[in-house]
């Protein structure tokens, strides 16, 4: 959690968007930032379409745990489905936490601290459904249950942060 936060730019690549949370020593500014992170192990099947994509042995036995570089593969196919979404040029697809658990796209968002532009989206369509459930589950039954008001209409989900930090 980063109260007085603010969301700024993590990507590599131009064709794709990935963002971060930070804040800064007085911790004054108008919002607070945290990531919502869903572990994605090596065995998971969400893994399954990228595990060829560095080795070309979709499909072979000897390759039985798929690729280890298959998880790579998925952070970037989520990053450039966000660019895509955003319109190029870093704009960060956004979702209202409301319209992510109800499955709906955003068509408005409040103001946010990301500085490069933000775009009212579906975020929801660019996770596997396995994510998508796992980050409801935990907006609806925990976060929400723990901190009585985080499930709003102000609160904004931003994608995509694939890179975790502390």
């Amino acid at each position: 959690m980063c109260p007085g936060g603010q969301i700024v730019p993590a990507s590599t690549q131009d064709d794709e968007v990935c963002v971060n949370g930070m804040s800064f020593s007085k911790r004054d500014s108008l919002w607070a930032n945290s990531a919502l992170v869903v572990t994605v192990n090596p065995n998971d099947a969400i893994l399954d379409p990228y595990r060829h994509v560095y080795n070309g042995r979709k499909g072979k036995e000897e390759d039985d745990d798929g690729h280890v570089l298959a998880g790579l593969a998925f952070q970037k196919d989520m990053e450039r489905k966000a660019s895509i979404m955003g319109g190029g040029n870093l704009t960060v697809p956004v979702q209202r936490v409301t319209d992510f658990v109800n499955g709906v796209a955003s068509t408005t968002a409040p103001s946010s601290s990301y500085r490069l532009g933000i775009k009212p989206s579906a975020c929801h369509e660019i996770y596997p459904k396995p994510l998508v459930n796992a980050l409801r589950d935990a907006i609806v039954n925990h976060f929400e249950v723990q901190m009585p008001g985080f499930l709003c209409e102000d609160a904004l989900l931003h994608a995509v942060e694939t890179r975790t930090s502390s």
